[in-house]
């Protein structure tokens, strides 16, 4: 066998098929990190010895009495060949927890390449032929000759952006590829549903955390995917709390997307952050003037229809406004009919985090700022249905003004009649909007399709 520094890729598959199982046998006694290196540098000489190496990692792992080299070792080959470690843990149908396990993982540092000046042959038969003892120190292995990488590449970067003169493309692309290496992404794209996952965006600040606009693909299909990362409370009880509440909500929410008012979900999770994944969109009502009365009327009925939909099923949305009124990409069928977004998710959210930083408190219930008004239930949808018709009616809030003169108008005042904004309305949205913004629960509408019957009839009246 050639134990040269020029491995061929012949060499490299016999060195797994002799050595293979020694090299497994090592990650469980003294010489782990030796044999962790000798088997990424067999992956990095042949990409595809992976996916078989990363499938006798995996066959080992129920019977292994410290599962911790093995995980460690996929999660190192997953670094730099996730499709092929994602499609051997897909191909033995892994369970979330492993695929967690491997995810949360911190790798080996194996950072040289196995290229023509790498002898990864010695490295094998160092490791299965002698008796090497157990290097003493850090739990990394530094590989020789190497300065540090993140220094090089700095430098690297600095360079092409004065070769290319473009420095904020240059920018662009460092973000998606930072965003692509970072320890969450990796988690959510072998955790995920999605075949293949790819960023296409750099990350940017949205409501209730991140987005990243992704190409994802699933069951065949080429998807756009706005991939939402959710903020975390500081305290790591609080976190763990936090995040099984949000996965509770991003499960009604997904049990609710058969109604074409309510925003789809691609597929969601609670590790390593909350995440969920839908479709991009076209921004939301808040970015939106006002439109005519009918097509206000008919959006206004259809969103009735989305929270009707989500109480009969018990889920409650509780942080609807302009901004969770959101807009598919348009198609060649016109424009799209608008859709809830963030469905349920401002219970878990208002227990740790500031409302109103999660929800614009000039769409808020009476209840959201005292107690005295009951507590936030479906009554609360109902009467954000109507500041959100009030919106769509007249392009403006019903009220305005710093919080603490929102707060005390929410409680005091009555709505004002849209037609006093937007006299092309029908007078009998004065009525709709009123009803359903009543201070007292006991007087507003009792059910959102009853909001939506009437806004209907308004949009029968224009006829």
């Amino acid at each position: 066998m050639h134990a040269g520094t020029d491995a061929t890729d012949a060499d490299d598959e016999g060195l797994l098929s002799v050595f293979g199982a020694p090299l497994l046998d090592a990650l469980d006694g003294d010489s782990d990190r030796q044999a962790a290196r000798a088997l990424a540098l067999l992956a990095d000489a042949d990409p595809d010895l992976v996916g078989p190496l990363a499938g006798r990692l995996l066959e080992r792992l129920p019977a292994a009495t410290d599962r911790e080299p093995l995980v460690r070792t996929l999660a190192t080959l997953a670094d730099d060949h996730t499709d092929a470690v994602r499609a051997a843990l897909d191909a033995r149908d892994v369970d979330r927890s492993i695929r967690a396990a491997i995810a949360e993982a911190d790798g080996w540092a194996v950072a040289e390449r196995a290229d023509g000046g790498t002898d990864v042959a010695g490295a094998v038969r160092r490791v299965v032929e002698t008796d090497a003892p157990r290097p003493t120190g850090p739990a990394v292995v530094e590989r020789e000759g190497t300065t540090d990488p993140g220094r090089e590449a700095d430098a690297d970067r600095a360079a092409e952006r004065e070769h290319r003169g473009d420095p904020a493309a240059v920018d662009r692309r460092d973000r998606i590829e930072r965003a692509e290496n970072s320890r969450a992404f990796r988690a959510i794209d072998m955790l995920s549903a999605f075949e293949d996952l790819s960023v296409v965006e750099p990350e940017q600040a949205v409501r209730y955390g991140s987005v990243l606009r992704t190409r994802a693909r699933l069951e065949g299909d080429v998807l756009g995917v706005a991939l939402r990362l959710f903020d975390l409370p500081d305290d790591a009880d609080d976190r763990r709390e936090f995040a099984a509440r949000v996965a509770e909500s991003l499960a009604q929410w997904d049990a609710v997307v058969d109604h074409d008012g309510v925003a789809a979900v691609h597929d969601w999770g609670d590790y390593p952050r909350p995440w969920v994944a839908t479709p991009f969109l076209d921004g939301s009502l808040a970015d939106r003037g006002r439109p005519s009365p009918e097509r206000g009327l008919r959006e206004a009925a259809h969103l009735a229809g989305a929270v009707a939909h989500c109480h009969r099923n018990g889920v409650v949305h509780g942080g609807l406004d302009p901004k969770s009124v959101v807009y598919p990409e348009r198609s060649f069928d016109g424009l799209p009919a608008p859709r809830l977004d963030n469905v349920g998710l401002m219970g878990p959210v208002r227990d740790v985090f500031e409302p109103s930083s999660y929800l614009d408190p000039r769409y808020a219930a009476p209840e959201y700022f005292s107690r005295e008004y009951g507590a936030v239930d479906a009554a609360s949808d109902v009467y954000a249905l109507g500041t959100v018709c009030f919106r769509l009616l007249t392009g403006r809030p019903p009220v305005t003004g710093d919080y603490e003169t929102v707060r005390e108008s929410v409680l005091h005042d009555e709505v004002p009649n849209p037609t006093a904004v937007n006299p092309r309305l029908p007078d009998a949205v004065d009525h709709v909007v009123a009803k359903a913004t009543a201070t007292d629960k006991l007087t507003r509408y009792e059910t959102a399709a009853a909001v939506r019957r009437d806004c209907w009839r308004l949009v029968q009246s224009l006829d």
